[in-house]
């Protein structure tokens, strides 16, 4: 894998709590960084799909025992 350096600003507060909870995970800044990014990205693209599939809803909901009783699944 091939990797690019970045340069980030941030507040000497955020600083400070970064520092922390990187002593107390043990975790590398670059993996906590990479690791939060990947997050937010993973949360954007989800939020793109659950606005998409709201658009085809119909309405139509089904209780667990529905569902659980259609794949027959005993609860």
């Amino acid at each position: 894998m091939t990797t690019k350096t970045k340069s980030l600003r941030i507040s000497s507060e955020l600083n400070n709590a970064i520092n922390d909870y990187l002593k107390v995970t043990g975790e590398s800044f670059n993996s906590f960084a990479e690791s939060a990014m990947a997050d937010k990205m993973e949360n954007l693209l989800d939020l793109k799909d659950y606005k998409e599939a709201i658009k085809s809803d119909d309405g139509t909901h089904f209780t667990i025992d529905e569902v659980a009783k259609e794949l027959n699944i005993d609860l």
